[in-house]
Formats: structure tokens, sequence, C-alpha cells
């Protein structure tokens, strides 16, 4: 899967969590679906991209840590704040991604290993963030906000597949996907069109920035590799989208 195939995916990923936002009443645990579903792509492929030493434990690891937090998000939000949730979660996927290392037979590339399944931990677990943002907004009454941010997500991964420089195709995504997050901001949300153009640059910066890195690995281009590059930018994008709901924007 080359590298104009990825970023659709990512795309693909990013419109899905425009459309489950306008679910209303069910968006919390369809959200977490999605979230986990996420998570399962991420995991499948992150041993994969980064050539981790010991790839079933890792993937077990990271994928539980993305399935615990995508459940724990809307089944506990009431007796844990949202951040505190976040933390326990990162910390139980870290502290399992120690001791599986420790159980492994093999001791070879052990601090790449180990470095490698946090760092997928790191991502899974806050790809719980999108549902602790779509919760936020339903509270405040601008679930459109999560929809706004998505679909500008969406539009820059997607004008990141153009066969142009680096130097060309980055700033025009970056603008395009904060267009997007502006137009449909103004429409569906009475967000301050500052704090839009904002939230939308800060997104669509760190996504695009998310998408090159993870796709300059020398594997990334691998069918399997390539689920991470593709998925990764939109379990990170959710860090964002849960700041704007919760901040007074």
């Amino acid at each position: 899967m080359g590298a104009p195939e990825r970023a659709p995916l990512g795309a693909a990923l990013a419109l899905l969590i425009a459309v489950v936002s306008l679910t209303t009443g069910l968006s919390p645990w369809l959200m977490a679906g999605l979230v986990g579903m996420m998570s399962l792509m991420i995991a499948v492929a992150w041993p994969d991209l980064l050539e981790l030493a010991s790839p079933v434990g890792s993937r077990i690891v990271i994928a539980g840590t993305g399935l615990l937090g995508a459940v724990s998000a809307v089944v506990v939000a009431e007796r844990w704040s949202p951040t505190t949730g976040i933390v326990m979660v990162c910390a139980v996927g870290v502290i399992a991604a120690f001791f599986q290392q420790m159980l492994r037979r093999e001791r070879h590339e052990l601090t790449a290993s180990l470095t490698g399944t946090v760092a997928g931990v790191v991502i899974t677990g806050l790809s719980s963030t999108w549902v602790l943002a779509q919760q936020a907004a339903l509270e405040s009454g601008q679930a459109g906000l999560v929809t706004a941010i998505a679909g500008g997500l969406a539009t820059a991964l997607l004008l990141n597949t153009l066969p142009v420089p680096t130097a060309v195709g980055f700033p025009l995504a970056a603008v395009g996907g904060t267009g997007v997050t502006i137009a449909l901001g103004t429409v569906l949300t009475g967000v301050d069109l500052l704090a839009l153009a904002a939230v939308g640059a800060i997104t669509m910066i760190a996504s695009v920035c998310t998408h090159l890195l993870l796709g300059s690995a020398l594997v990334s281009k691998d069918p399997a590799a390539s689920l991470a590059v593709g998925a990764g930018p939109c379990a990170t994008a959710g860090v964002v989208a849960f700041l704007a709901a919760i901040l007074p924007i």
C-alpha cells in the first residue's frame, strides 16, 4: 500500500468520526467502538512498522490499552475525571509493556522493543480522547465542534496524498484542513472564528506531521505497516478535539 493509499485510509477514518459525532445520544458508544477499531488497526500494524522483536506480545498490549481506554471512557466517566481516566489507562498499558518484555525468552533488541511498544500504547491510550471529546461536546451543546475538527482532519489527510513535494503538500493540507474546520464550525457551532482557526491549525499541523513521521519508516509502504500510518494521525488528533471541547472557547 503506497503513500497515496495510506492517507485516504486516515481520511476515511476521520470521516467516520465526523459521521459518528452527528449521532447524538448513541455517539459516545459508537465513538468508543470506532476508537476500538482504530486501536486494533494500530496494534496489528505497529510492530511491523517499527520492526519490533516481539510482535505478538506488543500487539496484545497495544490493543488491550486502546480497548480498555475506549470502554472506560464511557463506562467509568462518572467516577473519574476524564484526564485521570486517560492517565490510568496509559499507565496500565506502560506497566503491561514492561511485563511483556520481562517475560520474553529472547532478550535481543530489548530496549527498542520496549520503547516501541510504549509508543504504541500511548497512541492507542490517547485515542480514547475522541470519546471524551464527544461526551464533553454533547454536554456543552457543541457536538458540531467534533464534527468540524474531524471533517477538517479528513480534508487534510486527503490533500496530503497529492503527488507534490512536501514543502508544497504540507502547507496545502494544513491550510485546507483548517479552512474546512472553520467552515463547518461556523455552520454547526457558535464558536468564535478565531478560536476555530486556532483549533483547526493545531489539529491539522499536528496530524499531518504525525502522518509524515510515521510514513517515513522504511517499511511504511508494506500493507500491514501502512495501517498504522493511516490510523495513527486520527488517533492522536483526539487530544486536540478533547481540549477544544472542554476549554472555554
